[in-house]
């Protein structure tokens, strides 16, 4: 059995432990709420602006926004990656890593070259150091500052990048929420944008200047829409398996503070039982 300061010191230490866990996850609690407000907040301008796209796309045509020409040959691809500044938040950091190597690797596969947009210190980190593979754009705040103004300007580089011939295609690895305890990385199309499906029946309204006009307007506003959403959902995903992550450990350090509590009596025990022993064996040393 183990002694009794050591004992001691363990228990301490597994105590101190569990108050920076607890206090992590009610901040990870409270951060995820307020993320989540934030996202229900743009949804709806997300919505209208799809169902205003669907229904322009029903009176323009192919020629309407360079957004939509497809290439004829892929050679270069960007991928935005939306990451985590920090740790501690679960296997959160290496299922966005997994999937965006899966994703790397294919590109490879198929002759085509990558270049990497990164949100997220730790993704920042991690591809960077990955060989033969360029770093084009690491944003430089903390992904949970990012505003929807910071996405634009972005998203506005990239629209760039795709109509000068740069790229070809543009992708996005993100974190979608399936539940709150339950998340998946994905890898989504932005660019060429595919066609919107439209219905052109029972139009009663008037379309000024014209539907090639507005669309061209509209998808690159869509595309910073599809962005914007994409940070906010990986960050409440982000929170969410951060939250959980304290939990488990603070739920870990409750059950080693009890089985070290009980060994730690037992050791205390034992030493004063072992103590009463030498005195009385000395009393009765000292009376024979």
């Amino acid at each position: 059995m183990k002694g009794v300061k050591e004992l001691k010191r363990r228990l301490k230490g597994v105590k101190s432990i569990r108050k920076i866990t607890k206090a992590m996850e009610m901040v990870a609690a409270t951060k995820l709420r307020r993320l989540q407000e934030r996202a229900l907040a743009t949804r709806p301008f997300a919505r209208a602006i799809e169902g205003m796209v669907a229904r322009v796309a029903a009176h323009a045509d192919i020629t309407a926004s360079p957004l939509l020409a497809q290439p004829a040959k892929t050679l270069r691809e960007a991928v935005v990656i939306v990451g985590a500044d920090k740790g501690l938040c679960g296997s959160y950091n290496s299922n966005v890593h997994r999937t965006t190597v899966q994703h790397l690797r294919k590109l490879e596969a198929e002759g085509v070259q990558a270049e990497v947009w990164v949100f997220g210190k730790r993704a920042q980190g991690f591809f960077a150091k990955m060989r033969g593979l360029e770093l084009r754009y690491a944003h430089p705040t903390a992904v949970e500052k990012v505003s929807y103004r910071e996405v634009a300007q972005l998203a506005k580089q990239i629209v760039a990048a795709f109509e000068t011939g740069s790229v070809q295609r543009v992708s996005l690895v993100g974190t979608r929420m399936l539940t709150l305890a339950t998340y998946k990385p994905s890898v989504q199309a932005l660019l060429p944008v595919a066609r919107p499906a439209g219905n052109a029946e029972g139009a009663d309204y008037i379309l000024e200047p014209d539907a090639n006009g507005i669309l061209a307007r509209l998808l690159p506003r869509n595309l910073e829409m599809q962005l914007y959403a994409a940070v906010l959902e990986a960050l409440a995903c982000e929170f969410a398996s951060r939250r959980l992550a304290m939990k488990s450990a603070s739920d870990n350090a409750d059950e080693m503070s009890r089985f070290l509590s009980m060994e730690y009596n037992k050791a205390r025990q034992s030493g004063i039982t072992g103590e009463l022993l030498e005195i009385i064996g000395g009393a009765e040393a000292l009376n024979g």
